[in-house]
C-alpha cells in the first residue's frame, strides 16, 4: 500500500533548499531523481510517497519525526484523510510502510520458475527424432 504524505509549504521549501545546498547545489529535477519524487512534488503540488519523503529529510539531513507530525496524510485523490500524531500512531505509519517495501523486495527476490515446468496452453516440444505418439 502506497502511503502519500502532504506536506505544508513552508516546511517543504526549507527541506528542498536544505537538501539542494547540502548535494552540492544540484537542481530540482535532479533532486527530484534522487529521491524519486516528481518536481511538481518539490514544489508541493502533488504529494509525496512516504519513501520519497524519507529520502528528502535524509538529503537534508532533517529530523522525519519533526516533518511527519506537521504533515498529513492523504489518499490518492489528494484529499486529506488525517494528521499524523506524535508517538505510537507515527511509529505505526512508519512500519506499515517499511513492512509494505519488505513485502516488494521478498516478492522481486522469488524465483521465476524451473525451465522443466509446464506452461499451460503450450504445445509440448518434442525432439525431432521422436514422432507423434498415437
Amino acid at each position: 500500500m502506497a502511503i502519500l504524505v502532504r506536506v505544508p509549504p513552508q516546511i517543504l521549501e526549507d527541506l528542498v533548499a536544505a537538501a539542494i545546498s547540502k548535494q552540492g547545489n544540484i537542481y530540482r529535477g535532479e533532486l527530484a531523481k534522487l529521491i524519486g519524487a516528481s518536481k511538481e512534488s518539490l514544489d508541493g503540488k502533488t504529494s509525496f510517497y512516504l519513501i520519497s519523503l524519507m529520502k528528502l529529510c535524509g538529503f537534508a539531513e532533517a529530523d522525519m519525526a519533526k516533518v511527519l507530525k506537521k504533515s498529513r496524510i492523504v489518499n490518492q485523490r489528494g484529499a486529506v484523510t488525517r494528521d499524523i500524531s506524535a508517538g505510537e500512531e507515527l511509529k505505526g505509519v512508519i512500519d506499515n510502510a517499511l513492512e509494505g517495501f519488505q513485502m516488494l523486495i521478498a516478492e522481486s527476490f522469488k524465483p521465476i520458475g524451473s525451465e522443466g515446468e509446464i506452461v499451460p496452453n503450450q504445445p509440448i516440444k518434442r525432439r525431432s527424432d521422436e514422432g507423434p505418439k498415437d
